[in-house]
Formats: structure tokens, sequence, C-alpha cells
């Protein structure tokens, strides 16, 4: 009887849920360490040290693969997600399907990552437009969120914006504008001339997104035309509810409420979503969208796909193929398995905090993480942070907010959303022009290294460990390699001060200044105005670099 009730569910439910997990346990090297795994867990990497934390790829957001890389030369892969934990000298790993032994790929964290990329990903020397990476963004979500959802507020943000002297490529209408989910039409009320909000964009010159999401209201037409597509009295277009033999749309749970969902792992059901986004954006002039919410999460209460052997996981990389793969201009924020695709990829939604859950000292491990998994376009969420209720009630920290513009301004991407003219002295709006201006000098070596990741898989942003191995910096670090020419040592407290650690080689500083490594530079009172940044002159002729 037990056989025959697990069959049937297993036919609903996926056939590793009555499996046996198969459970690996990989003996650790000495001094090794391992990221990747969930991209949105980097500021716990790199693991090895005491952790007995255990991360499950199957329910993870964020950037995540089924990779780990290590210090030591060693990378383990599966084509299904795994759940994984470090302890007692060990890394367990369980998985649904199969045992997973480590691959030796050399000695090093760039040789593991190396081979992986090669082995694994999609690295074919195409990248998203340079536009993101040349120019800073902008999103008006935090604007519009504090001063209201609608046009009168979006266009004043826009007039605002223009007239600031900031350089400006990409300009994205966030989240709100919608009358309901899946209609892709604007809230009259609200929105009485959403043409000319894009007219208005695009006369400055800047590249129009606006959000999106794949829900449908299960009250709307939408749903009634995607339930009864073609007269079929099925769910052609949606994702069914799990219950055997159910009919019944899955009701998705997620923070704007509940919602069902274009199944994506049906072909034509894809192809028809895709083209109801053509058809929108190409109705207002917007050229792409900001697709949110594709998080593995939502889907595993209660979603059964049209392809049965499809796990959330996969829905999450199918959203995230569907943005790479029909609009140029985009920005995705959860992927799965997605190495070396031209994705613009934003981190989650950072609070406007120096520390905590989700704040700027998490910025780097996560951006570092993300390109060790095969996702080197990035932008660090917006400058400030994008998480919305950090801001309600609280006074704008000017210094933190000039402090992110400077560790934005050499990262792939640079992306603003508060007007600093808005919340900042005359002096902090300076400075954070001053910056975004930095990223735009540096635009040119950005871009050779984002076309060096489109054909190698190498990160834009490296960890130390990978640039200068075992050099002891193969810990949790505040500082990264820009390329394989710059170290970046922002200022992330609130104390003015900063430790920076060269590696063995010839440096010279933003100052001018020349600095033999390796060797430890303690930093106090530095400016608001100043970002450390060292240029590698040269290193030992024995060195690996």
């Amino acid at each position: 009887m037990k056989g025959v009730f697990a069959s049937a569910v297993c036919a609903v439910f996926g056939a590793s849920l009555f499996a046996e997990p198969v459970v690996s346990e990989i003996p650790l090297l000495e001094g090794e360490r391992w990221w990747g795994g969930a991209g949105g867990d980097g500021q716990n990497q790199p693991y090895g040290a005491a952790d007995g934390r255990r991360i499950d790829l199957r329910r993870h957001g964020h950037t995540s693969s089924p990779l780990l890389v290590s210090s030591c030369g060693r990378y383990v892969w599966s084509e299904k997600p795994f759940g994984y934990e470090f302890r007692g000298g060990r890394l367990v790993l369980d998985s649904d399907v199969e045992k997973i032994d480590p691959v030796v790929a050399g000695k090093t964290l760039k040789d593991a990552y190396l081979a992986a990329a090669k082995a694994h990903m999609r690295f074919e020397g195409k990248t998203p437009p340079d536009v993101f990476f040349s120019l800073p963004q902008w999103n008006n979500w935090i604007e519009i969120f504090m001063n209201g959802v609608n046009q009168k507020s979006a266009d004043e943000y826009t007039d605002e914006l223009a007239k600031s002297g900031f350089p400006c490529g990409v300009y994205m209408m966030d989240g709100g504008w919608l009358s309901h989910q899946g209609s892709y039409e604007f809230y009259e009320k609200d929105f009485p001339d959403p043409k000319g909000l894009f007219d208005r964009i695009r006369s400055h010159g800047w590249i129009p997104l606006i959000w999106t999401a794949h829900f449908v209201s299960p009250d709307s037409r939408e749903y009634k035309k995607l339930r009864y597509h073609d007269k079929l009295d099925c769910l052609d277009y949606l994702a069914y509810r799990k219950a055997p033999g159910s009919k019944a749309a899955a009701v998705v749970r997620w923070w704007s409420g509940i919602s069902a969902v274009y199944d994506l792992t049906k072909p034509e059901a894809n192809a028809y979503y895709a083209k109801i986004l053509h058809e929108f954006a190409d109705k207002y002039g917007i050229k792409g969208f900001k697709f949110d919410a594709g998080d593995p999460s939502f889907f595993i209460e209660d979603c059964r796909f049209h392809d049965e052997s499809a796990e959330p996981v996969d829905y999450t990389r199918l959203y995230a193929e569907l943005a790479a793969r029909e609009f140029p201009y985009h920005e995705i924020r959860v992927s799965w398995k997605c190495g070396g695709l031209p994705l613009v990829t934003r981190l989650n939604d950072r609070a406007h905090a120096w520390t905590g859950k989700g704040a700027q000292d998490t910025v780097i491990p996560q951006v570092v993480s993300a390109g060790l998994l095969g996702c080197p376009y990035l932008v660090a969420d917006m400058v400030g942070g994008g998480l919305e209720v950090s801001f309600v009630g609280k006074e704008i920290d000017e210094k933190l907010f000039v402090r992110s513009a400077a560790l934005q301004s050499l990262m792939p991407m640079m992306q603003f959303s508060l007007l600093p003219a808005r919340h900042l002295s005359p002096e902090g709006v300076k400075l954070c022009r001053e910056f975004a201006q930095l990223h735009v000098d540096f635009a040119p070596y950005i871009m050779e290294q984002v076309r060096h990741a489109a054909t190698t898989g190498e990160p834009i942003v490296r960890a130390m460990e990978y640039e200068f191995p075992h050099q002891g910096f193969n810990r949790p670090m505040q500082q990264f390699m820009l390329g394989n020419r710059w170290l970046v040592a922002p200022v992330l407290t609130p104390d003015d001060a900063k430790m920076v650690e060269l590696p063995a080689g010839k440096w010279r500083d933003d100052l001018g200044e020349m600095h033999d490594g390796p060797k430890t530079v303690r930093l106090e009172g530095v400016p608001l105005a100043r970002l450390p940044r060292y240029e590698l002159i040269s290193t030992p002729l024995n060195s690996s670099h």
C-alpha cells in the first residue's frame, strides 16, 4: 500500500519526494575554504571553518547554482540542487539524485572556478549592453515609495534628475504602476498619461525600463483568458495546484499578495508571456524590464508545472533565461544555474544600515560569491540601500550614503534611487556626483573586464584569494580586486578607518604614494571624498599573478 501511495504522490510531487537523500562527505584539506552555492549567503563565505549551518539550494533565492569552489583547486557540481553544510572538518552534501564527488582541477581557487566555468557554464562572448556599465543607472523606487506611486511623483523625479547634473544611462520605473497583476495596463487614476511619462524619460537620452513580475490576479480577465485559453477547460498557461488531478490554478503567496503564475515550463506559455511583454514595451517605447520575484520558495508550497520533472529552481532559471533571451535591456534579481548568461543581476534589497542583515557590509562578499557562480554582470542594489522599509521614519545617514556611492563607483555597475539633492547637504551631493563621475572615468577599464568575462568566464569583481592564492586571503574580506589590476578598499564603517592588506608586489595608491607589499596599511580619518584604491604596478618575478 505504501508503494502504491508513494508512486501516486511522486507522479504529482516529483520522484525525489520519497527517495532517501544521497549523502556525500568530503574531508577538507588543510586550510581549505569554499565559495559559491548560495550567492546570497556570501557574507558567510568562504566556508570551511566551524560553521554548522545547512544551506538548501532547493529553496535559496538570489543568485545560486549547484557549484562550490575551493581555495585548494577543487570543486563540486551537480545538475540538481543539493543541501550542504560544513561540520567536523568535512563538506557534507545531500542530494536527491546522486553521490557528489569533488573534481580536482588544480591547486587554487582560480583553477577550480575556471575549470567549473569551462565544464558547466555558458560563456559565449555575449554581454549586456554597454550602457549598463558605462553610466550610472537610476531607479525611482525609494522616491516613489516615499512620495507616492503615481505619475506626478515619477515625473518630478525625472525632472529633478535631469537638472541634477548626474550622469544617467538606464532609467527604471519601479513597481506599483499596474492596475492589477498580469494586466500590463497602468492604473489610470494614478498614471493618466503613461506615454508622456516615458516620452519625458527618453527626451533626456536615457534608456527606459519598467518593473514586472510573472503573476496574474486570480479574479481578473487575464486569468480567465489564460484559464480557458482556446476554450479548453484546463489551465493551459498557468501552473496547477499540487493536489493529484487538480485543474485549479496554483496560488502563489508573495510580498504583494496572492496570485496565479505563468507556467514558464510550458513552451507555449513561455512564448505567450514574452509576447505580452513585447507588445506592452512597444506600446510605450520601453526598452526592457526589471524582472522581479523569481524566488523558488514561492513555488515550493503549491505549484505543479506542465514539465513534471521541473523543480522550483528550474522555474527560476527559465524566468532568468527569458529575460536574457527576449530583452537585452533587463535586470534580474534571482537566478539558478545561469552561469555565463548575459544577465544584469542585482543583489537583493540592501538595508540603509552599516551592518546587519542585508546591510552595506554584505555587498562585497555577495558580489564576490555571485562572480564565482558565473554571474559577473552585477549591480549592488541601490546606493544607500533599496529596502524601502529601512527608510521609513528614519533620517538619511549622509555618511553612509556617500560611502555607499564610493563602494559602487568601482563595481561593474552603479545604481542610484534616492535623489541626493533631496536628502543630502550640498557637500554630500557634490561627493556623490564625483563618485558617479569616477565610475564614468573607469568605464573603459570596466568594459575591458566585461568583455574579458564574456569570453573567459573570469569574474569582474574578484576575491583576493582568486588573484593572490595562498597568501592568507582565504577568509572574509572587505576589499576586492577589480579585474587583475585594481585593489579597491572602500570604507564601510562610520569611524572613517580602514585596514588595507596589500599582497606581494608594488602598488600605487589613489594619492600617488607607492607601497611595497606584502604589507598592511592602516588608514585613519579617511575623508568622505576618498575611495582608497591601489593599482598593481608590478609583481615579484616568481609570482604566478
